[in-house]
């Protein structure tokens, strides 16, 4: 029933789950930018409408479709997680995320497989998100469970730099295959970027089926048995700490939905014609702010478990959350005139984002009793990740209500990212219990 469990907690074994989790977990983000990167080109492909709206909300209706189905990926997989196991959920999500993340890059498109290539589409779309669903939280639970608790925040910091690492890669090899491929790339470039993603699932898969089941999960199960329906004990006993969790994660993904994750959508579309700027230097300086801001939060996270061993669990929220929250207009202005600045206060902002994010998964799992963890942090963290995107329409439409100079731009532009670095402050706040 528990498989293979380790004699007792090592750096080694400890290492190989939280990359991983950064693997897998990664895709999230690669996605992100891939997608918002990639959206005109799979709208001609796959959504060949007469009337462009039409043809917008389908393809943005996919993009969403994986987020929707988030939760419900989280309750399966916490149901697995907490149940049956962590390390036979963590083999299973890593599997359906990265199939389907290959299945994508492999579709016929609408012109030789006609409404069966859009529907195809969305059901990988769709298997994607179940898959990020109990990947999203859930893998970090089983990675910390076989950490040793006093090295904890700095496994913690390596295994939440994937989800930056894959902001600054997507970036980089999208610039690249467009660079390599410039005649080509909106034919069979594209392809290859979705293929590519599938990868670091297919080596994370490796390294779970060779992985070790959680100690902590083996002897909860051993001493108190499982609990039939988690998510059911989570809402009725722990609604305290979920409150908290639901106030954290919620501010740090609306914060970054509603603000650089889609700069490569928003600035050539929205910024630029009001700017009187050209759409193709704004898409290629969105990119290259990506990587930017991708390295500084790979720098954010690598540091944050200093930052915890210095200032605790809520002060390395509360700090780096503050200076997001007053810093964000600044940020924002620069990044839309195209200022030269702006790739060093986006790397800042990255610093700051990946000190205050990183925490937030050795946080959830501390709060959580080890019989509903999973379940409690990956619906948690589903369920926000289902309203995230719906931020992004809400700064789209902040931006077409501002008036067209850059101060208004980027005082509209940013009111999602300090609504979201204040829900940060206020979840910190909260005190909860620590098992």
């Amino acid at each position: 029933m528990f498989g293979s469990a380790p004699k007792q907690l090592t750096l080694r074994q400890s290492l190989l789950a939280a990359i991983s989790t950064m693997l897998v977990w990664g895709l999230e983000y690669y996605d992100i930018i891939l997608f918002a990167s990639l959206a005109p080109i799979l709208e001609m492909y796959f959504f060949p409408s007469k009337i462009a709206i039409i043809g917008a909300i389908e393809t943005w209706g996919a993009f969403a479709t994986t987020y929707f189905v988030r939760p419900i990926g989280a309750i399966i997989f916490g149901w697995i997680g907490d149940v049956h196991g962590r390390r036979l959920a963590t083999i299973l999500d890593a599997a359906l995320v990265g199939l389907a993340t290959l299945f994508i890059g492999l579709l016929p498109t609408y012109g030789t497989a006609g409404v069966l290539a859009p529907i195809l589409l969305y059901l990988m779309r769709i298997l994607q998100g179940i898959g990020l669903g109990g990947e999203a939280g859930g893998g970090a639970t089983w990675a910390l469970e076989l950490t040793p608790r006093n090295i904890r925040p700095y496994i913690n910091g390596v295994m939440y730099s994937g989800l930056s690492w894959a902001v600054f890669l997507t970036s980089f090899v999208t610039l690249s295959v467009k660079s390599a491929m410039p005649q080509t790339f909106s034919i069979y470039g594209w392809r290859i970027l979705f293929i590519t993603g599938a990868v670091p699932a297919l080596i994370a898969l490796i390294i779970r089926l060779w992985g070790s089941e959680s100690l902590e999960w083996i002897e909860q199960v051993k001493s108190r048995g499982v609990v039939k329906v988690p998510l059911g004990v989570v809402l009725s006993r722990y609604w305290v700490p979920f409150i908290a969790l639901i106030l954290i994660n919620l501010g740090l993904t609306i914060y970054y939905y509603g603000g650089s994750g889609y700069w490569a959508y928003v600035m050539p579309k929205l910024i630029a014609p009001k700017l009187q700027l050209s759409a193709n230097k704004a898409y290629t300086w969105a990119l290259v702010l990506g990587m930017y801001g991708g390295i500084g939060a790979v720098i954010g996270e690598l540091l944050s478990g200093f930052l915890i061993r210095v200032l605790g669990i809520r002060g390395s929220f509360i700090t780096p959350s503050a200076l997001l929250l007053v810093s964000s207009p600044f940020i924002a202005y620069l990044a839309f005139t195209l200022n030269p600045l702006s790739t060093y206060t986006s790397l800042l902002m990255g610093i700051l984002f990946g000190l205050t994010a990183a925490p937030q998964t050795l946080y959830f799992t501390s709060i959580f009793p080890t019989e509903v963890r999973w379940s409690a942090v990956a619906f948690g963290w589903n369920l926000n990740a289902s309203i995230g995107p719906l931020t992004t329409i809400a700064v789209i439409l902040l931006l077409e209500l501002a008036p067209s100079n850059p101060i208004a731009l980027a005082i509209y532009g940013s009111i999602i990212m300090v609504i979201g670095a204040l829900l940060v402050v206020l979840g910190s706040l909260i005190r909860t219990r620590e098992y």
